[in-house]
This record gives C-alpha cells, structure tokens and sequence, in this order.
C-alpha cells in the first residue's frame, strides 16, 4: 500500500514537471516572438523591415529552447514545491533568466545575426514576467480562494489586531490560510510607532492605542488581538484596560512567533534538494530529494540531529513536535494563562 502511495505521488511529480517543462518551452518562445511583434506589427501585419529577422527567429529557437532547459534545470526550476513558492524561489527565476538572456543576445549574435535592441529587452522581460506568473500563481489564486470563500458557513467575529510588525504578520497570515477559522481581521491598531492611514497586510491602520475606541465602534470589533512583541507591558497593558473598559474581549498573542529552538522538519525540506536519509525511532527511510521526504512525513516533526555523509545525503534525525496550538511557544502559552487566569484561543 506504501509502495503504491508512492508510486502514484511520484508519477503526479513527473506530470507536473513535464507539464512545467512544456509550458517553459512554450514561454521562451512566445516571449521573444511577442517582441517581434511589439517591434515591426504596425497596421494588422509585419512591417517589411521585419522579414529578415523573421527566420533568424525560427532558426535560433530550437536551440535556445535547449538551452533554457537546461539552465532551468540547473537552477531546479523543476524541483520546486511551488505552492509553497517564496522569496528564493523568485531569485533562482531571475537568475535564470539573465543566464537566458545572456545566451540568447550571444547566441545570436555568434549563430544567425543580430536581432534589434528592443526584441532583446522586451523578449526577456516577456519570458521573465510569464515565468513568474506561471509559478506564483498557484500559490496566490489559492490565497486569494481561501480568502473569499473563508467564514461563509460560520459566524465570523470581527477582530482588530494590534501591532504592525513581525508577529501580527505572521498572525495573519496564520488566519488567512484557514478558511475555517471565525476571525475575520478588519483593522489595525500600531501601539508603537502610532503609524495611520497605512495598509498592513491588507488592512488599515487606522492609528496608535488611543485610537482604540473609534475604531472599535467603526468596525464593530468584537475581539482584541495583541500581536506585538516589541510593545512594552506598559502598552499592552493599556490596550487591556482600554478594551476591557469597551467590553472588547483580548487576548495577548505577542509570544505568538516565539517557537521552539527545534527546526521545523518540513521547512527545512522545502529548501532540501539533494538525496535525504530520515532516522526515526532508531528506524532509516532514504529519499531521493526533501520533497519527497516532506510528501512521506506531512505530521509535525522538528529535527534534533543533522549530518551528511561523504557521498552527500543529508541525513536527519526527527523526532514528534510536541508544542501544538500551531507553533505557539508552549512554556509561554502556559505562563500567559497562569498569569491571566484565561485560555488561550484560536477561536
């Protein structure tokens, strides 16, 4: 059954990548064919000064299209967990595409003639643009899903979250990939630095701690959420009393980015491209890439012990992740409610 499992997981990775690789070869061409046309395409046809490079175009694409290929592959644009795409993952894309652009300027200047400036600037731009579009999107349309279909089946409780850093971020974010979750974030309170009239995250920031009870009657805030690490006790302590006295429920999530010294096993996959051997209570699995092994291990793992052997596997000691409440330091999670004498809730 696990064998099978695996099977099938690796057959959709070779779908997806070849359906990747075709999309690309279809890129790197429509790109600089579009630059053709943005340049010499004047009243519905060619202008004649086109014709000459017309089959220069022809002639250099089949061998451009390799390249490509293979410059793409070596910066593992084809390794990618792309649902998960990020900030390098958009740095190996640029990179790869200068090499690109590099290459096609040269070669064509080396094989078939020189091609106008303009084709050059705007052929890249194009396959850069469409790249990144291709890539990112999965993850952003399914944002954006989760976005507008979240609360529909449930009562939602309009919360306001104060501090506009690091941690009310991650908070967010946090909220916003769980379509299930009743908090619906409609403002934004910034107790340190008093900002307003900003957006944060796609709200505003409608002003500092004494602008509270506006924006709590604006908005119809039912709940509080500080989410600060940097604002002293002595704010949070005032944004307590000021939504106590609203009778505005708060909770005081400032810990909220404090995890555990652990690494996280799966984020540590996501940028694990070469070969990884798993030990788990005494037992090994090998893998072929992090990939792979976050596929075989999606719970909530942290590693403990990380080495290499002279071959280059990556091998990795993992244990169970005992703090739960979605990465919420646990030591803090149980002094905030000793001190508090409440509970803490992810609605």
């Amino acid at each position: 059954m696990q064998n099978e499992q695996k099977t099938n997981q690796n057959l959709i990775k070779w779908v997806f990548r070849i359906g990747l690789i075709l999309v690309d070869i279809f890129i790197v061409n429509f790109s600089y064919y579009l630059a053709l046309l943005l340049r010499f395409y004047v009243n519905h046809q060619f202008n004649p000064e086109a014709v000459p490079y017309i089959p220069l175009f022809y002639r250099f694409a089949p061998g451009y299209t390799v390249c490509c290929i293979i410059v793409f592959a070596f910066f593992k644009l084809y390794h990618g967990i792309w649902r998960f795409a990020g900030i390098n993952d958009a740095n190996r894309i640029i990179k790869a595409n200068i090499i690109t652009c590099v290459i096609q300027i040269a070669g064509t200047l080396m094989t078939v003639g020189r091609m106008p400036r303009t084709y050059y600037a705007l052929g890249a731009m194009i396959q850069f643009m469409l790249m990144m579009a291709v890539r990112f999107s999965y993850r952003i349309l399914k944002g954006e899903y989760i976005r507008l279909t979240r609360n529909k089946n449930i009562g939602s409780v309009n919360v306001m979250i104060i501090g506009a850093g690091e941690t009310s971020r991650i908070f967010l974010q946090q909220i916003y990939s769980d379509k299930d979750n009743a908090a619906h974030p409609v403002c934004v309170i910034d107790g340190r630095n008093q900002e307003k009239g900003i957006v944060f995250y796609g709200l505003p920031v409608v002003g500092g701690l004494d602008d509270i009870p506006a924006a709590a009657a604006k908005y119809n805030v039912r709940t509080a959420i500080i989410a600060d690490s940097l604002m002293s006790a002595e704010q949070r302590e005032t944004a307590r009393k000021i939504c106590k006295n609203l009778e505005i429920g708060v909770q005081d999530f400032s810990g909220y980015n404090q995890v555990t010294s652990a690494i996280g096993f799966n984020q540590l996959m996501t940028i694990t491209d070469g070969p990884v051997q798993i030990r788990y209570k005494g037992k090994t699995q090998d893998y072929e890439n992090g990939e792979q092994a976050a596929m075989a291990w999606p719970g909530g793992y942290v590693v403990k012990e990380i080495s290499s052997t002279a071959k280059g596997v990556l091998r990795v000691r993992i244990e169970e992740d005992l703090v739960k409440l979605n990465n919420v330091n646990e030591a803090w999670v149980q002094s905030y409610e000793k001190e508090t004498g409440e509970k803490i809730s992810f609605f």
